[in-house]
């Protein structure tokens, strides 16, 4: 017994020393297997998803919903956010809170205006170029061209540079020459023209179908036939949140180039999304996705921009602390051109015609711009 005893001493520290061995063993396989290898996905970390808050409208943002269908935004490592909202003031009180991230679907002359009282935004793309906005009248109203809005009880606002801007260029002050009708909302200026409290209304693009299918009104023009290019929506963010974000906005920006591409090419796949994706009826989804005044652009449009601050700023319409202020400061078109310069690279021949047709819209609306445009 006394032999076996000692044999047995004597194997306990072999076998520590094996199971030792295996253990360490072990733990670098697994290592492994986890991606620690220098060659592995794990070893720089899985990529970080940046999550960005989008004021989000009901009648929806079309770009965003093709790019999160179509995968683009996960490739590109950003997940969106919607932030519901009902009205624009909403919007830019989450922006100065935080709450909110981004608007896209806010206009250009509020965002100007927010600017002019001291609000600190920058301008870093484009959602609508222009929209369906229609001017309306009672279906028996003459209309002779925006000059018979002079002298008229009109229900929108003056701060559509898209007409009054035009209007002042043709020598009137359509401040003091038109009867400005103030309503609650967008919804009651169909109602005051039906029931003759005001001679024409202007509606944005989700009222459209609403004014082109209501027998007792017609549409007199549309706001970009007044103003090509108008600027409808620009897409905007407190300037520190995007100077602190840089690549997650180039992000964001080449995933929506990515859904524009797709969209020129796909336009009956987008509408049946878009169905999905708001609730609303395919005539109205149809009523402005199939009007070819609705134009949709990622890209800043630093001339239209700047137009619109000058007819706003001529017009009386925007503080007087605007003067101080150099609206270039605000729009940011380098991140834009570095995303659609990126993408020209990786998926520019796909659809050579689309990036081209974007690089010669950069060119002329953010660097070679005229005096026309407001420079």
């Amino acid at each position: 017994m006394k032999n076996h005893f000692e044999s047995e001493k004597r194997k306990k520290p072999l076998i520590r020393s094996l199971a030792l061995i295996m253990a360490v063993t072990l733990v670098m396989l697994m290592t492994a297997c986890s991606g620690a290898s220098e060659d592995s996905p794990a070893d720089a970390g899985e990529k970080e998803v940046s999550v960005i808050k989008l004021a989000f409208y009901p009648n929806g943002h079309v770009l965003n919903v093709i790019a999160d269908d179509q995968g683009y935004l996960e490739e590109e490592g950003i997940k969106v956010q919607y932030v519901k909202v009902d009205t624009d003031q909403e919007v830019f009180e989450g922006i100065e809170k935080g709450t909110i991230d981004i608007a896209s679907n806010s206009g250009t002359n509020l965002p100007l205006e927010r600017i002019a009282s001291g609000q600190d935004l920058t301008i870093f793309g484009g959602y609508l170029l222009t929209g369906c906005m229609p001017i309306f009248a009672k279906e028996d109203t003459e209309w002779k061209g925006i000059e018979s809005l002079i002298g008229k009880k009109v229900a929108f606002e003056p701060n559509l540079y898209c007409i009054t801007g035009p209007l002042l260029d043709k020598g009137y002050d359509p401040i003091k020459q038109i009867k400005w009708y103030e309503t609650a909302n967008q919804e009651e200026r169909i109602e005051v023209v039906k029931t003759g409290k005001a001679d024409y209304a202007l509606v944005g693009t989700h009222l459209n179908n609403a004014v082109n299918t209501d027998p007792e009104l017609k549409v007199c023009t549309y706001a970009s036939d007044v103003l090509p290019e108008y600027s409808c929506c620009r897409v905007v963010a407190n300037t520190e949140w995007v100077n602190e974000n840089p690549e997650t906005v180039k992000a964001l920006l080449r995933a929506w180039i990515r859904a524009l591409a797709y969209y020129d090419s796909h336009h009956d796949e987008t509408v049946a999304l878009m169905v999905e994706e708001t609730g609303q009826s395919e005539e109205y989804i149809r009523a402005y996705m199939d009007n070819p005044h609705c134009d949709i652009n990622v890209d800043p449009m630093k001339s239209a921009v700047r137009r619109a601050w000058n007819y706003m700023d001529k017009l009386g319409l925007l503080s007087v602390s605007a003067e101080k202020i150099n609206i270039d400061d605000h729009i940011n078109t380098e991140l834009y051109k570095e995303a659609l310069d990126e993408c020209q690279e990786k998926y520019g021949s796909d659809n050579p015609k689309f990036y081209e047709k974007m690089q010669g819209q950069y060119a002329k609306n953010n660097i070679a711009y005229s005096e026309d445009n407001g420079d």
